[in-house]
């Protein structure tokens, strides 16, 4: 006799991976230093996909999101509550980038 075959299905793997430790100590640093409260959500879901970690960046006294941050097997992905979202090749680049995105917001950038 011929065993039914399975119809076992292989669990889709997370688009979203955690970060390495090295570089959540980074993220916290920066996210203090520019008066951000940074939350790690663990196991996310969000339309359909599945998160292994994502950051959340929140502005002091707010419960809105500012950015969201993941990594990819290829990148790290930031997706502000507004706008499109980004690829960087590393977490201080995508940290480079967000910079002059706050200061602009809070006024501190020099017209030369």
């Amino acid at each position: 006799m011929n065993a039914p075959k399975s119809s076992l299905t292989l669990p889709k793997p997370p688009v979203g991976l955690s970060f390495e430790l090295s570089d959540l100590i980074i993220v916290l640093g920066w996210s203090e230093f520019h008066d951000l409260r940074m939350v790690v959500e663990l196991d996310h879901c969000s339309d359909g996909e599945e998160y292994e970690e994502v950051l959340a960046f929140y502005p002091p006294h707010s419960q809105f999101r500012r950015w969201s941050m993941w990594r990819t097997d290829e990148d790290i992905v930031v997706q502000p509550t507004v706008g499109r979202t980004r690829h960087f090749t590393s977490v201080a680049g995508s940290l480079e980038a967000l910079i002059p995105a706050a200061d602009q917001a809070a006024g501190l950038t020099n017209a030369a």
